[in-house]
């Protein structure tokens, strides 16, 4: 199912993530993979409930953080494939 700003994410259940200062780290227990995120992309990933979509979640980022619209959701885009490419993240519905 291809990635769009409907999309609705959820992660998968073996993941577990935390906050350790300005950094996130995000565990797949499954394979024991460590990610080492930045602030806005842990940020990301803990709104990340299975209810809401790609858009709603740009768009609450918008309220956190100064930047750009249309470079947040691209930038979440691109993020959020990786994920699901690395098994983080499902699509849920369209």
């Amino acid at each position: 199912m291809p990635l769009s700003p409907s999309s609705v994410l959820q992660l998968h259940s073996d993941i577990r993530q935390t906050r350790v200062s300005d950094e996130g780290i995000i565990l797949r227990q499954e394979d024991g993979e460590i990610l080492v995120v930045n602030d806005i992309a842990i940020r990301f990933v803990e709104l990340i409930d299975g209810n809401r979509n790609l858009d709603e979640l740009t768009d609450m980022l918008l309220q956190e953080y100064e930047v750009d619209r249309n470079t947040l959701a691209d930038d979440l885009a691109e993020y959020a494939s990786e994920l699901i490419s690395r098994g983080v993240l499902n699509i849920t519905a369209p």
